[in-house]
């Protein structure tokens, strides 16, 4: 037979009220009633509270009806064939003090996880149904640092939903900055809190009010800290000494990025089928993945000598970013540069000055054609190359201003603008003299 007794398990001043629940020599439960009690007003002989008060004895009566409960409950469960576990016996508690029981999506990784699961159903940015790899990538990353926060600050006990307010995100916020982690990388990890609880509000988990009232948080680039390899630099790469199929190959995708300006993911996908002839003119046709825009993206002449001297083969963007440091340390690009380098794996990205080469990485080629063609062709038509939404947004990732935008716009007019013509008066007082 079942059997139940209250115990503490410390002598304070606001000690626990644990539940012991043997239901046989194997099964013997333990949890936390919910109640708390001054030692001192604890009998041990009856593991009941003293009754001299009255709220002692309001208190005793509550532990009473707390037993009676939970033998309610697995005369019940006995005969529906339930397993009795700790779980089980705090559910009963929760029941009892009216108390919403926590479940799976009540935790913040489960949810997490969730969202990942059902990420070929979830709407996009484009309106679409599908999130992007990258996108997923970014939340399996998520995850991982939670569980880290959890470790480091939570002794590993799972952070629920309900709990998270803005002080937990300023207390998250302060951990991840001490661990050395960018502003940028900060604020995506603010931004996937607000979405994967915003997300969980919807399907009815419980989440505090002001969830709506988290911002995020994003660095702006100086202009000295916009990384990308001028046309001197490739020059200098296209005419380095390299012995490794691997790195000659990293330069192909390398230089050829600089020149048509996509994602990298976008620029390692390109096969021949991509490369098309338009009114005698060499194009790559390809669809952005971030974007789902279809663009044609016209070759110059150094791409078209890069593509008839053979299409590079396909690599992984792990081995390119790997290669291509490689490649632009062959080439002595060593420049004093401010960047991000990663000194120890598994460890955040450390902020300093570095040779250029070691701080060089995919998004290199995208950068570098958006700068070296700025000016020399229309914004517009970058930017659809680019696949920028703003003026504003693309002018900010090569490190402009909307004055640099404006001195263009006045070299531009004054091209346009015809010199003015001596007035016929003018003429004629000429004339006469």
């Amino acid at each position: 037979m079942a059997t139940i007794k209250f115990l503490l398990q410390s002598k304070k001043d606001n000690s626990n009220i644990y539940v012991r629940y043997s239901i046989n020599r194997n099964i013997v439960l333990k949890r936390k009633t919910g109640f708390v009690i001054d030692f001192k007003d604890w009998s041990e002989d009856r593991s009941l509270p003293k009754t001299g008060k009255e709220d002692l004895k309001a208190l005793k009566s509550k532990l009473e009806k707390l037993a009676t409960f939970i033998n309610d409950a697995h005369n019940d469960a006995v005969s529906k064939g339930i397993e009795f576990t700790g779980s089980w016996l705090q559910l009963q508690i929760d029941f009892y003090n009216k108390k919403t029981p926590v479940v799976d999506l009540d935790i913040l990784t489960t949810y997490i996880q969730k969202y990942i699961d059902e990420a070929p159903y979830k709407q996009n940015a484009k309106k679409e149904l599908g999130l992007s790899k990258g996108r997923i990538q970014n939340l399996k990353l998520f995850k991982k640092t939670v569980l880290r926060y959890e470790n480091d600050v939570c002794s590993s006990k799972s952070i629920l939903i309900k709990d998270i307010n803005l002080q937990f995100v300023e207390k998250f916020k302060m951990w991840l900055f001490g661990k050395g982690y960018s502003v940028n990388y900060v604020g995506k990890n603010i931004a996937n809190i607000r979405t994967i609880c915003l997300d969980a509000s919807k399907n009815d988990i419980e989440t505090s009010e002001q969830i709506k009232n988290i911002k995020g948080l994003s660095e702006s680039k100086e202009p000295e800290d916009i990384i990308f390899l001028s046309e001197e630099e490739q020059e200098s790469i296209k005419n380095a000494k390299l012995v490794s199929l691997a790195l000659i190959n990293a330069r192909k995708w390398l230089l050829l990025g600089c020149l048509i300006g996509q994602r990298a993911g976008d620029l390692l996908n390109i096969t021949d089928k991509s490369i098309k002839d338009l009114n005698g003119m060499k194009i790559i046709e390809l669809k952005q993945q971030k974007t789902g825009k279809l663009v044609a993206i016209p070759l110059l002449p150094e791409a078209v000598e890069i593509i008839e001297n053979g299409l590079p083969y396909k690599t992984s963007l792990v081995r390119f970013n790997e290669y291509i440091k490689k490649v632009c340390q062959a080439a002595e690009i060593n420049t004093p540069t401010k960047g991000r380098k990663k000194l120890k794996q598994g460890e955040p990205t450390v902020k300093d000055v570095y040779p250029k080469w070691e701080v060089i990485s995919s998004h290199v080629c995208r950068r570098s054609f958006a700068t070296n063609f700025y000016g020399r062709i229309p914004t517009p038509v970058l930017m659809n190359i680019t696949a920028h939404g703003t003026e504003r947004m693309f002018l900010s990732y090569i490190g402009k201003t909307t004055y640099d935008n404006a001195y263009q716009m006045l070299e531009y007019f004054s091209k346009l603008t015809p010199k003015p013509k001596k007035s016929v008066l003018n003429i004629v007082e000429e004339s006469a003299k």
